[in-house]
């Protein structure tokens, strides 16, 4: 008997998901992948009831899709076999009230608003240095030469972690996020979980904050060290929430200034409007976020036998919730299709999740997102997307949505 494979893992659509994300929201909106126990909730009212009844849908699962060498999906618990990340607990995106309560409570100072917005200076800085060395040559490669890098260097800032071990955590995050995106080979498995639990220079800083006196409170990493001194966190819980927030952190960012400045490049009216009228930078970001996320979904595993949209899902099942699918929902918003800069509702997306899980980093990508357009944009009078054999592609991935490369030629303000 053949076998049969969902659409979701052909090549074409892991590209360009849109046509059957909608086609999945009109006609199935809660959909079995055959041969699992993974459906996909694609309608934004069906999301927002999964993610408010966190007693039925728990997120605390470490199994996610996987395209399997015999070419049939399977679940598959990446961290099975991860060896010194057999320690660490659920934290953040994959715990539950009341540890999830505990976690956040406990960092959720170090990453408001006005804390982020206090570092805008420090964000502008590291933005223009870059536009002072690129921008002149008339063309960048805008995600190695400026998405990737930035919001990896706030990212170790943040930690607590000097500079220099920015391409370091990025390569370790990158793995991460590797590890769970549907396509990793047998033989390529073991490396990537051994590189996400290399924690090299986070492990000496963690070290040094637990024997200082004082740790500097005013990182993640010294708050976390103070928080296990006081027996608010277990060290495995640390080195689970410093791993999703060098995996998640700079990955926000950086798919989200890809996704905008590609906008851009290719809708000059939409970039000169910008330009002339920068306060509606702030919506721009907001419709950047709604009409591609950096994360395609998130995971959550049914604690009993339940009802979701008309579809009976089993205990033990799970959940995965289409954040671009229910972005584009015509139900949640008009003309889900278009950039709106003038969208009432602009940010009653999913972009940066949901509910208790929204992205702690949320204040911190949208400053940095915006900030990046008001340079670009301020500092130039065009930029389009320069002519090559190559077609612009993101990463082969169910999880995220990350530009290989964005090659842009630019024309400098007088």
């Amino acid at each position: 008997m053949a076998t049969t494979i969902d659409p979701l893992f052909d090549p074409r659509t892991v590209e360009e998901p849109h046509s059957y994300f909608a086609q999945l929201r009109e006609t199935d909106p809660v959909h079995q992948v055959p041969g699992t126990d993974a459906f996909l909730v694609t309608r934004m009212d069906l999301i927002h009831e999964v993610v408010a009844n966190t007693k039925t849908y728990s997120s605390s699962s470490t199994e996610f899709l996987h395209l399997a060498e015999d070419g049939t999906a399977e679940l598959v618990d990446v961290l099975g076999n991860a060896g010194e990340m057999d320690d660490m607990g659920s934290a953040l995106a994959t715990a539950d009230p009341p540890d999830h309560t505990r976690q956040r409570k406990i960092l959720t100072p170090l990453f408001t608003t006005a804390v982020m917005a206090s570092r805008e200076s420090e964000f502008r800085a590291l933005v223009d240095d870059a536009l002072d060395r690129l921008l002149p040559a008339g063309r960048l490669e805008w995600m190695a030469d400026v998405a990737e890098p930035l919001p990896m260097l706030m990212v170790t800032r943040l930690l607590g972690v000097a500079d220099e071990h920015a391409p370091t955590l990025k390569a370790q995050g990158y793995s991460s996020v590797e590890a769970i995106g549907g396509f990793v080979t047998e033989e390529l498995r073991p490396t990537l979980l051994t590189a996400m639990a290399e924690f090299g220079p986070v492990l000496d800083a963690f070290l040094a904050a637990r024997a200082s006196s004082t740790p500097n409170t005013s990182t993640v990493i010294g708050t976390c060290a103070q928080a296990v001194e006081a027996g608010e966190l277990s060290e495995g819980e640390v080195f689970a929430i410093l791993g999703t927030l060098i995996s998640a952190g700079g990955e926000s960012t950086t798919s989200l200034l890809g996704t905008g400045a590609r906008i851009l490049a290719e809708q000059p009216v939409l970039q000169q409007r910008l330009r002339d009228e920068p306060s509606l930078i702030p919506t721009f970001v907001e419709e950047a976020l709604r009409i591609d996320p950096p994360f395609r979904g998130h995971y959550r595993r049914t604690t009993r036998d339940t009802i979701l949209g008309g579809t009976t899902i089993p205990a033990g099942a799970r959940a995965v919730l289409v954040w671009p699918a229910a972005n584009r929902d015509p139900g949640a918003f008009e003309r889900p299709e278009d950039i709106d800069l003038d969208r009432p509702n602009a940010r009653q997306h999913v972009g940066f999740g949901w509910g208790i899980h929204l992205c702690l980093g949320a204040p911190l990508a949208r400053i940095e997102a915006r900030i990046t357009f008001e340079r670009l944009l301020t500092r130039t009078s065009s930029f389009t997307i320069e002519e090559t054999d190559t077609r612009l592609e993101h990463h082969k991935s169910l999880m995220i949505r990350r530009l290989v490369e964005l090659p842009l030629v630019i024309e400098l303000a007088t």
